[in-house]
């Protein structure tokens, strides 16, 4: 199980700072920019995480893999986590980071599962529901399922929505199911 405390603590310090500056969702795009650079590179992750290597050669590495690619301040932070010796939790802190910072600007996550892809003008549509029904900016996310017969799917946080036709046919079998269709000449 990883300890939370750290890349928490380290995302928090971060996020002060972007609130301050305005700069949330700035801060967001740089470090998702930097998990990328950082993913992309082979074997970079277990390198970082050697605690045999010597942190001029990380600090070298990571100079060469973000030169001019990110923001000072982000740079910068990233330098102080390594100073610190705290690089195995470069992933756990953007991730930690992203939390705080959906939190403070509002958002939140949904996903719709859908047979085939929704049109922009009902991905748009459904999103502003959701948004007037949470009272929150939502980040949807369209996922084609096509174990579904039709309808869709939503699913924010731990909520679900369930649309879908074969839902509502589980719901229409039971109705009739418990009926008594006796008074209509039916036996059962």
């Amino acid at each position: 199980m990883i300890n939370r405390t750290v890349p928490r603590r380290y995302a928090q310090a971060l996020l002060m700072i972007a609130v301050e500056r305005g700069a949330l969702e700035e801060y967001e795009k740089e470090l998702d920019k930097f998990r990328k650079l950082f993913l992309g590179e082979p074997h970079l992750k277990e390198f970082m995480d050697n605690p045999q290597v010597r942190p001029e050669d990380k600090k070298k590495v990571l100079q060469g893999l973000i030169a001019g690619k990110l923001n000072p301040l982000v740079s910068d932070f990233l330098f102080l986590i390594l100073d610190k010796r705290r690089e195995n939790f470069f992933l756990e802190i953007i991730e930690e980071y992203k939390k705080y910072a959906d939190q403070a600007g509002n958002i939140i996550d949904a996903e719709v599962r859908s047979v085939v892809s929704l049109t922009d003008k009902d991905f748009r549509q459904l999103a502003q529901r959701l948004a007037k029904a949470t009272g929150k900016k939502v980040r949807l996310k369209n996922v084609i399922d096509t174990s579904l017969i039709g309808g869709i799917v939503v699913r924010i946080g731990d909520t679900v929505i369930d649309g879908s036709v074969t839902k509502k046919l589980s719901l229409l079998k039971n109705r009739l199911g418990q009926s008594q269709l006796k008074g209509i000449g039916v036996i059962k």
